[in-house]
């Protein structure tokens, strides 16, 4: 499940257009994850055995065989193979179901030419620290997923230590998420990737922090406040999807993502044990989870802004990190970008 997670994002973000990227990578897939997320505590209530409960849970998955035949190849990962007809091909599908025409001419083989003889060759996964920005990145991104991760999976699993019930309490903690969604996409769309990742990263940290002032008798102001806290942090890990695939170029574009979400799969791993730290001082998890998110939200301040920039194609297309200057963009690279939200017509920019 994991996997189809790290996966549908980078093909999300270079199929579709700008818009329809932030929307379907927020609103379309977060939406329908925390409404399952809200049906967990009502089928844990019903099914009480957790085998069978895991067992339900992974049934459905396999429903996604069926979109190996539905789902197109990314035209721009075609490109940066050098399979320009492939490409060509998908994109004419897609403005006929769209309804849309397409013209005549869809990429000019001249300028390809050269693009081909820079992007088409064998990446791997050491690409992602080969050169001192790249590496950089690499390295802000991983930490920011495993903090993120602490955060989110580490209240997530705190839910049943709260006063009240058990299986209301998980439903809440499901139920803030299509706010926090919400307000992730808004941000998104109009303003800047930094300030708006690390402003939920902010609310979150100082909300988890504010927690161990709050009076022991005041049992409904705390889960008030973890709430707010997981709203912050729900809406940061919604954002740093996007925000991770839009600064990796598309040829190490899912490898960018993938080392990333392994980062954050490590988080999930410690997240427990920062629960488990309850047993000694019942606000030890909160301050702990607090200040790491307060940490990622000022080491967001620190990466390239990608707001309202195409998606690099190539490693010398990268948004620099402030202070970085090892790596020299090429003075007249052809540049491919979608040029409708739709995603059907292409064109080529010289830089």
């Amino acid at each position: 499940m994991t996997l189809m997670i790290v996966i549908h994002l980078p093909i999300g973000a270079e199929i579709l257009g700008k818009s329809i990227r932030i929307i379907y990578g927020t609103l379309g897939v977060c939406i329908f994850y925390a409404i399952g997320y809200m049906m967990l505590p009502l089928g844990a209530y019903f099914i009480r055995d957790w085998r069978l409960l895991l067992v339900a849970l992974t049934i459905p998955g396999l429903l996604y065989f069926p979109l190996w035949w539905y789902i197109p190849e990314s035209p721009r990962w075609l490109l940066s193979q050098g399979r320009i007809q492939e490409a060509e091909d998908i994109i004419r599908k897609a403005a006929k179901k769209n309804h849309v025409v397409a013209p005549e001419v869809i990429f000019d083989l001249d300028e390809l030419q050269e693009l081909n003889c820079q992007v088409q060759q064998s990446c791997s996964i050491l690409d992602l620290v080969r050169t001192q920005n790249i590496r950089t990145i690499t390295i802000m991104c991983v930490i920011l997923w495993m903090v993120i991760s602490i955060g989110y999976f580490g209240l997530s699993l705190d839910t049943p230590n709260l006063h009240g019930d058990i299986y209301l309490n998980c439903f809440l903690s499901a139920v803030i998420e299509i706010p926090a969604y919400t307000i992730s996409w808004l941000l998104l769309q109009y303003l800047p990737r930094r300030y708006s990742m690390a402003g939920v990263l902010f609310l979150g940290g100082c909300v988890l922090l504010f927690i161990q002032f709050v009076p022991a008798h005041l049992y409904v102001l705390t889960i008030i406040f973890v709430m707010i806290g997981k709203f912050g942090i729900t809406a940061s890990f919604s954002m740093v999807y996007v925000y991770t695939a839009e600064l990796y170029p598309t040829i190490v574009r899912n490898m960018g993502v993938g080392a990333s979400s392994m980062a954050s799969r490590i988080g999930s791993i410690l997240s427990p044990y920062f629960v488990y730290l309850g047993a000694y001082d019942r606000f030890l998890p909160y301050s702990l989870m607090g200040s790491l998110t307060v940490l990622a939200g000022i080491l967001t301040l620190f990466l390239p802004e990608s707001y309202g920039t195409p998606l690099p194609d190539t490693i010398e297309q990268m948004l620099r990190v402030k202070g970085i200057k090892n790596i020299k963009p090429l003075k007249h690279q052809n540049r491919i970008e979608y040029t409708e939200e739709n995603s059907v017509n292409l064109k080529t920019t010289t830089l």
